[in-house]
């Protein structure tokens, strides 16, 4: 069944949507883990990870983002400075543990 989370229609991903979603379930668990999406551009790797992103706010998760510039042409560390920036701008309700 074709996921409608986000703003369009999102199908043809099952098995990836199914791997991402179990790895999430399992950081919900307090199991640790890793998940590494890389591939040619235009593949659909940011709709994926923003699929995923509304699964885990739907679930109370709180979700940051970073990306990096193609090229490499970003200073250092950029995503996670992106990341860690919005965190640090989160409203005062949320928790980070």
């Amino acid at each position: 069944m074709p996921s409608v989370t986000g703003t369009d229609l999102f199908v043809g991903r099952e098995r990836e949507m199914a791997e991402l979603t179990a790895a999430f379930e399992g950081a919900l668990d307090g199991r640790g883990g890793f998940v590494m999406l890389a591939g040619e551009p235009g593949i659909g790797k940011t709709r994926l990870t923003e699929e995923l992103a509304a699964i885990a706010k739907e679930r109370g998760a709180l979700v940051t983002w970073g990306s990096c510039f193609e090229g490499g042409s970003a200073p250092p560390y950029w995503p996670w400075t992106q990341a860690i920036r919005s965190l640090l701008t989160e409203p005062s309700g949320a928790t980070l543990t």
